[in-house]
């Protein structure tokens, strides 16, 4: 990978950090033609598998900017997973999963394939999304109306100036440091070492974990398929070990080789990569601090257990990219960018309190906690009610339910599914014939959801006309009147029967409001106004 031949002087975005978050976000930005320069110090995509587990709320950001597609046919989808004590099997858990939904509930892949599919999606906007790479960030000056970013490269330094900084490098964030931030909160003591491995294997693909396993007593062993043949083992370390030592091969394989005899994979196998973690719950408390932002793990770094750390940061993503574009556009005040603070912190910290009871669970930090966790272990040998205390929660989309964005609930009466700031369910609708998911609508203008007649309907077909062609087109889902059918009755499920409903939905695909009555359609285009008339 090669830095561009020269950097611009000016860019309205630049994003410090070419991981899969500042990837995705600079794909998102393009697709709302909002132009930036991503600048990376590596000179390749990630090496070893690192964020393995993407979530469906995941690959439905990854899917407004085209990512999605190879993501899906090259990673191994599941829907569940089992838990061991020692040899015994005491949790077997299932996702929820409709059929008809759009995506699995988790997709096992390497972060190297994220990160190239990403990199192809803004490749495809030419230089509207360029990225540096063997470049990193020196310095950083803020300024009254931008930021003057000092950038060292290959060909020697160069000084950029940006109407918005972005950084999303990393959990040593150089951006983070040059502002004196510091996140605060939790680190843990118990360390894994991460093994990828490559072998032949005809195990379904689930989610496995072994606690104090007969191959490596007073361990926790985790495994995850993924493609290529390889599997992805961490495993928990004692407290006395040094890591240094921990993570040498003659040290690790022999771990290795005896789980996998243990549990009768007897196939051949080499390693590929190997390092080591442990446990963060830590976030900064605001992640605007004039025009520098902040996202994915340069802003928060929750554990691993649950998913919630790359699948977080593409969820801050998916967040910022259409509010920045609006600001840029001149449609919305930059007062709207303090939202994306404000609710990415809330998801931020309902991740770390997920995160931490998993942790406490799968690495208890003091005696107290391993007594507890392994007399729950025993009792769930005979007892299944204990058994959904050792579920391992996975990462599911945060509700923004106290957002200054949402608007006041209208319809009350149409449930809690589809209430303002909750992420807008998805629906399997048809089209002239043709399947059409509701979350493939998602990812650049808002979306207006009309559940059967309204007196309101032609405003809103009149601000979809005006909006057309443009890179933030305002949509009207018009459930039966001459529009979208629903087949399968998800729409009506998940948004209500009652006829003259009408949803706004933001871009991100989260609920900014729903009304119900004649004047449905005239609130959500009031709702909707500052960011398409300004």
């Amino acid at each position: 990978m090669h830095a561009p031949a020269t950097l611009p002087d000016r860019v309205p975005v630049l994003i410090a950090g070419g991981g899969p978050v500042g990837l995705t976000l600079a794909a998102l930005l393009a697709e709302q033609g909002i132009a930036s320069l991503t600048v990376e110090a590596d000179d390749a995509f990630c090496a070893g598998s690192r964020a393995i587990c993407m979530s469906r709320r995941s690959q439905e950001i990854l899917g407004w900017v085209g990512a999605d597609k190879p993501l899906v046919e090259k990673g191994l989808s599941w829907t569940g997973g089992r838990s061991y004590f020692r040899h015994e099997e005491v949790l077997h858990f299932e996702m929820p999963n409709d059929p008809l939904q759009r995506y699995a509930p988790m997709v096992n892949i390497q972060q190297f394939y994220v990160e190239e599919y990403a990199h192809r999606a803004l490749e495809r906007h030419g230089d509207l999304a360029q990225v540096a790479w063997s470049s990193r960030v020196g310095n950083v000056r803020r300024l009254s109306d931008a930021v003057e970013v000092a950038i060292d490269t290959a060909g020697g330094p160069r000084t950029v100036r940006a109407d918005w900084v972005v950084a999303c490098d990393g959990g040593r964030s150089t951006g983070r440091e040059l502002l004196g931030l510091q996140l605060h909160g939790t680190q843990y003591d118990g360390r894994y070492v991460i093994v990828d491995i490559e072998q032949q294997t005809q195990r379904p693909v689930e989610r496995l974990a072994w606690f104090d396993p007969p191959s490596n007593p007073g361990s926790t062993i985790l495994m995850h398929r993924q493609p290529d043949n390889v599997w992805r083992i961490d495993y928990q370390i004692g407290d006395g070990e040094d890591a240094d030592e921990a993570v040498k091969p003659e040290n690790v394989l022999p771990r290795v080789q005896s789980h996998l005899d243990m549990i009768g994979e007897t196939a051949p196998w080499k390693p590929l990569w190997i390092s080591i973690y442990n446990a963060k719950c830590l976030t900064l408390d605001s992640y605007r601090h004039g025009r520098v932002l902040f996202a994915g793990d340069a802003g928060h770094l929750v554990p691993i257990f649950g998913v919630r750390g790359l699948n977080s940061g593409l969820d801050d993503a998916g967040n910022l990219a259409w509010k920045l574009a609006w600001v840029l556009r001149g449609a919305a005040p930059d007062s709207v960018l303090d939202t994306y603070s404000q609710e990415r912190v809330h998801a931020t910290r309902q991740n770390i309190e997920y995160g931490a009871k998993s942790t406490e669970f799968m690495a208890p930090p003091d005696y107290g906690f391993r007594l507890l966790r392994d007399a729950t272990l025993r009792l769930a040998r005979v007892d299944a009610s204990v058994c959904e205390l050792v579920n391992p929660r996975q990462s599911l989309p945060i509700a923004y339910t106290g957002s200054q964005l949402n608007q006041p609930d209208g319809a009350p009466d149409a449930g809690n599914a589809a209430a303002p700031g909750q992420p807008a369910p998805e629906a399997l609708l048809e089209r002239n014939g043709t399947p059409v998911h509701l979350t493939s609508l998602f990812g650049r203008g808002f979306v207006a959801l009309v559940i059967g007649a309204t007196s309101g309907s032609d405003a809103l077909q009149a601000l979809q006309e005006k909006t057309r062609g443009s890179a933030a087109p305002f949509q009207v889902v018009h459930l039966e009147q001459g529009g979208y059918a629903d087949p399968h009755g998800q729409a009506r499920k998940h948004y209500g029967a009652q006829p003259g409903i009408v949803y706004l939905i933001r871009p991100d695909g989260y609920v900014m409001g729903r009304w119900a009555g004649a004047d449905a359609a005239a609130s959500a285009l009031r709702a909707a106004a500052p960011f398409y008339d300004r």
